[in-house]
C-alpha cells in the first residue's frame, strides 16, 4: 500500500527528468560526433582527395587566381614567310652564299611554311601553317563535331575568317590582276591563299575562345625532382572562383593513361617547351576543379600554357593595311639532316636565302610566288 504517493511521485517525476537530460546530453554528442565526422570527411575529400580516388594521381596547385581577359590586337609592321625546303633534289648546286642556322624537326606538326611577323610593338610571333585549313581538313571536322573546346585555344589560325571567300576576295584587291580562285567551280581556299597577301599595317586579333569571354586560371605546381614552383594557365569559362569554393585544387593523371615517369615528362617540358608555349601533351589531365567531388561544373580547355602569349588563341585579320605599303620578305631554307635523336627529332642543318617584294616588284611576287603556292 502506498504510504505517500506524492513523493513517490516526485521521485519518479525527477528520475525521469534525469533520464531526460542524459538522453539530450547524449543526443547532443551524438549529433556533435556525426556532424564533426561529417566536416572531418568533407575536409578530407576537399584537401586530401587522393585518398578517396585510387583512379588518379594528385598534384596539389598552389596561388591558384583568376581574371576575365579581354582579346588583344597587335599591327603588323614587317612579314617574312619561310618556305622550309626537305629533299635533297630541290639544293641549289652553291650553298656557299646562304646563311648557314639550324632547324629541328620535333615530328609534331611538319609544316613546310612558317610565318614571321614583327609587330609595331616589336614583339614577334612565328606561325607553321601548310596546305590545309578548315576547308579541307576533314578529320578536325569530325574532331571538332565532339569537342569544339580542343580548338579554341592555341597557336594557329582562326577557322571562320580564314575560310570564307569575301575575305579572300578583299585581300586580292591588293594585287589587281591575279586571278580570283572564287570565280571557279569547286573552289577551295587554304591558309596560303591569305597569308601570303598580308601587308604591313594590317592587324591580327585573337578569337576563338577568348570571343565567349572567357577567364585565365593561373596556378602554380611543384616539379616532383627538382622542388621547383612552375607557373601554368588555363582558361575556362566559370568566371571568378566563388568565395565558398574552399576546395584545395588539384591537377590529377588518369592511373591507366600515365605513371610516374610520364608525369615527370609533363613536368620536365616546363623547361624543354617541346611544342612552345604550352602542353600539348595527353597523358588524360585534368585541371584545377575537374577533379572535384562535386562533379564536373567548369568547363576548360584542354591546353595548359606556360605564359600568356598573344598566340595562345587563334588569329584573325583586320584589313587595316594599305595596299601601296605592301612588302614581304620570302625566306627559302633548305634542310641538310645532321642527327637524329631518341625522341625521332631530326636536327637540320638550315641553308637559307631571302627575297624582299615591296611595291616596286608587286608584278614579280604575283608571278613567282602567289601564282606559284595558290
Amino acid at each position: 500500500m502506498i504510504q505517500n504517493p506524492s513523493k513517490l511521485s516526485l521521485f519518479f517525476s525527477r528520475l525521469t527528468s534525469k533520464i531526460n537530460k542524459k538522453v539530450k546530453i547524449a543526443f547532443a554528442l551524438l549529433l556533435f560526433v556525426a556532424l564533426g565526422m561529417f566536416l572531418y570527411n568533407a575536409y578530407q575529400r576537399a584537401y586530401k582527395p587522393y585518398l578517396y580516388d585510387k583512379n588518379n594521381y594528385y598534384y596539389k596547385a598552389y596561388n591558384y587566381s583568376v581574371k576575365k581577359i579581354i582579346p588583344r590586337r597587335k599591327v603588323v609592321k614587317d612579314i617574312e614567310i619561310e618556305v622550309l625546303h626537305f629533299g635533297k633534289d630541290d639544293f641549289p648546286d652553291n650553298l656557299s652564299t646562304y646563311k648557314v642556322g639550324h632547324y629541328i624537326d620535333k615530328g609534331i606538326d611538319p609544316r613546310r611554311l612558317l610565318l614571321h611577323i614583327t609587330f609595331t610593338d616589336k614583339t614577334k610571333i612565328i606561325l607553321p601553317f601548310g596546305q590545309v585549313t578548315s576547308t579541307e581538313n576533314f578529320f578536325d571536322r569530325y574532331e571538332r563535331y565532339f569537342d569544339r573546346k580542343v580548338f579554341e585555344v592555341g597557336p594557329g589560325f582562326d577557322e571562320e575568317w580564314f575560310s570564307n571567300a569575301e575575305n579572300y576576295r578583299q585581300m586580292i584587291r591588293r594585287f589587281p590582276g591575279l586571278h580570283d580562285k572564287t570565280m571557279d567551280a569547286d573552289f577551295e581556299l587554304y591558309l596560303r591563299d591569305f597569308l601570303f597577301m598580308i601587308v604591313p599595317g594590317d592587324t591580327l586579333y585573337q578569337t576563338g575562345a577568348v570571343k565567349d569571354g572567357v577567364s585565365e586560371y593561373h596556378f602554380q605546381l611543384k616539379n616532383p625532382k627538382s622542388g621547383k614552383m612552375q607557373s601554368y594557365i588555363i582558361y575556362g569559362n566559370e568566371g571568378d572562383i566563388p568565395l565558398w569554393d574552399w576546395q584545395a585544387p588539384f591537377v590529377t593523371f588518369d592511373k591507366d593513361f600515365a605513371n610516374k615517369e610520364r608525369i615527370q615528362e609533363f613536368f620536365d617540358d616546363y623547361e624543354i617547351r617541346e611544342y612552345g608555349n604550352y602542353w600539348n601533351g595527353i597523358y588524360h589531365i585534368q585541371f584545377p576543379h575537374l577533379n572535384s567531388f562535386r562533379g564536373d561544373r567548369y568547363n576548360f580547355y584542354k591546353m595548359a600554357f606556360y605564359s600568356d602569349e598573344f598566340t595562345n588563341f587563334p588569329l584573325s585579320l583586320d584589313l587595316t593595311g594599305k595596299s601601296e605599303d605592301f612588302k614581304i620578305t620570302i625566306t627559302d631554307s633548305y634542310l641538310q639532316e645532321e642527327s637524329r635523336n631518341a625522341k625521332n627529332e631530326i636536327h637540320y642543318l638550315k641553308y637559307s636565302t631571302s627575297k624582299t617584294y615591296d611595291s616596286s616588284n608587286k608584278e614579280a611576287y604575283m608571278n613567282d610566288i602567289l601564282n606559284y603556292h595558290s
